[in-house]
């Protein structure tokens, strides 16, 4: 990177300054947090009457009776959220990530908050949005599922071990945290996609290419940028993974207090700070 490009410290303190003197720029990530834990309440009630009626049996073909049975059906949330959230993203975050990053362009060129503007400015985005975060979380989701079935039928061919590590290993902890490292990466190649969308106007495709280049040429800092916001996410990582263990120490209930915790980490601090710290490195770079 050039001396003449700004520092990750310079994008960093300006998402914290920006954060602490103007408190609105968290309306898009707090309406995606309602949005997510009703979602979290509902699938949470689902073994009851009457949403068991209806939802029932789709918990039954893919996964089961026995989760939709106490205390069975805490082991199931997590992956229900997760997947819950994945589809949030793409339908509504889309369009409030697209809100905030309009949000920090008029921050950036000191222009009175409109909430209302930036929403309106959004929407006239909203199919390319979409279409950024489709192909974002899609990208994660498809790369890690083919993953886990190659290491998977690897091990199942009789094979003990990979890279020096037992399948014990990698069928675990190991898996984890390659799929977390995935989602860094995936997540920095498109991280300047709807800056570019919204702040140049750009095109679809544009935005994408543009992202892309702009990942190559700026590798380390743009996984600084979304690497470390999102190591805050680990301890719920570490819950998840220990989800039985947590049961026959606690209750089962603490897993849905888990899920409102994962809420409050994903959407009220690591999404606002990639968010904006992306936003203001590559507006720092267009210079």
């Amino acid at each position: 990177m050039s001396t003449e490009s700004p520092s990750i410290g310079k994008a960093f303190n300006s998402t914290i300054q920006a954060l602490k003197k103007h408190p609105l720029l968290f309306i898009p990530f707090i309406i995606f947090a309602i949005f997510e834990s009703l979602a979290l309440i509902f699938l949470f009630l689902i073994p009851r009457w009457p949403l068991i009626k209806v939802f029932g049996p789709i918990i039954r073909t893919f996964w089961g009776e026995k989760f939709l049975h106490y205390p069975l059906n805490f082991l199931l949330l997590p992956k229900l959220a997760s997947n819950s959230r994945m589809a949030l993203s793409i339908f509504i975050g889309s369009l409030l990530t697209g809100m905030a990053v309009a949000i920090v362009l008029d921050l950036y060129h000191k222009k009175s908050l409109k909430l209302g503007n930036t929403l309106n400015f959004a929407l006239k985005k909203y199919l390319s949005l979409f279409t950024i975060v489709l192909i974002l979380t899609g990208s994660y989701y498809f790369i890690v599922k083919f993953l886990n079935i190659v290491i998977a039928k690897y091990f199942m061919a009789g094979h003990s071990r990979l890279l020096f590590l037992p399948a014990k290993l990698w069928l675990g902890p190991a898996l984890l945290c390659l799929n977390f490292l995935l989602a860094i990466l995936i997540q920095s190649a498109l991280a300047y996609a709807i800056p570019v969308l919204i702040t140049d106007h750009a095109k679809l495709l544009r935005a994408i290419g543009k992202s892309l280049l702009l990942f190559k040429k700026f590798f380390i800092p743009t996984l600084v940028l979304v690497g470390m916001p999102t190591l805050l996410y680990i301890p719920i990582i570490v819950l998840n993974y220990n989800i039985v263990f947590l049961i026959n120490l606690l209750f089962p209930e603490i897993i849905l207090g888990v899920a409102f915790l994962s809420i409050i980490i994903s959407s009220l601090i690591i999404d606002p700070l990639i968010t904006v710290a992306t936003t203001f490195f590559y507006l720092e770079n267009k210079k």
